[in-house]
Parts: structure tokens; sequence; C-alpha cells
């Protein structure tokens, strides 16, 4: 897909028009925890996008570094859903394999998405193997983290889905259906 699609895909699908709003004050990104960790905060990323540089944006660690404190949406004085944009800035780079394959974030994001969508909720059990095979050092660095965990009962090691799961189901392929028609 090309920048001029991903682009519209963006402000169409997405409601990323929202952006165009955006005065390029800076609040966000100075209100951002993280900002000094982005490659472009989120005003910078906003108008890489508007300007037609998307897969740029997408390419960039921004919207994974996003830790959805909401203070930039709080902030902001054009009241732009700021943080929903790093949600579907996500979705987008997912789909479109425009992430950085060395980046731990978008697996980090895959790995606690899937098990929610699957059980409707997330599990350690679920998370921790997947990550491990493509990140094995952050397993060993972890793992006295991982015992002091279990030892004090804080880490689950069997999958407990929601009570009604076929219902849950239900929801979420409605969610998806209804994003498909945008």
């Amino acid at each position: 897909m090309n920048s001029k699609d991903l682009t519209n895909m963006f402000f169409e699908k997405y409601s990323g028009e929202e952006i165009l709003k955006c005065i390029q004050c800076g609040t966000c990104s100075a209100s951002c925890p993280l900002a000094d960790s982005m490659d472009y905060g989120p005003r910078q990323l906003f108008a890489l996008i508007r300007e037609g540089f998307i897969e740029e944006a997408l390419s960039a660690n921004t919207m994974w570094l996003c830790v959805s404190c909401y203070n930039c949406v709080v902030k902001c004085p054009r009241d732009i859903s700021i943080t929903d944009h790093m949600y579907s800035l996500k979705k987008i780079a997912l789909k479109q394999k425009l992430t950085n394959r060395k980046a731990k974030m978008p697996l980090l994001y895959k790995s606690f998405s899937d098990p929610l969508i699957r059980f409707g909720r997330i599990s350690d059990i679920f998370i921790m193997p997947r990550y491990s095979v493509f990140h094995p050092l952050d397993i060993i660095k972890n793992s006295f983290l991982a015992i002091k965990l279990a030892v004090r009962k804080r880490l689950e090691f069997k999958i407990n889905p929601v009570s009604d799961i076929e219902r849950f189901k239900k929801v979420m392929a409605k969610a998806e259906e209804m994003e498909k028609r945008l």
C-alpha cells in the first residue's frame, strides 16, 4: 500500500482527520512522560502524517511508547484524541508490517492483545513464552522478578478466560465486522 492510501486509511477508517485540527502547540509532547524516548513526539508525528510521510511515522517508535496515560488528551487545547490515534497507528503499522523487526514493543503489544482477543483477558502464561522466543535475554534478565512474583502468587500459570467467553467472542467479532465496514 502506498503512502497516499495509508494516509487515506488513517484519515477515513480511523478518524485521523481529527489531527488536522492540531495547531502544533506541542502541549501533547510536553505532557508526555516518554516523549524524550520517542523518535518523534506526538506533535511531530502528526506533522509527518499531515505532510504525507505516514510510512516514516508508522516506522517510528512513538505510538509503541505511548503508555495511555491520557495526559496529552487532557491538556490538548483542541480536544484531539491523541491516545486513540496512537492505537490506530499501531493497528495500521502491524497490518502493513511497517514495524521495525528488532523493536520489542510491537511484539509485546501483539503478545498482550492476542490473548485479550482470544480469552477476554491478558494472561502471563500466554505472553511470556511468545515474547521470550524473540527476546530470550529479556526473560533471563527478568527471571528473578518472575520468581518473586510467583512466590507472592502474583504470576498466573493458567489461562482464565472471561466467564462467558462465547458472548465475548461475539462482541469482538461484531467490533471487527464494524471496523471492516468503515
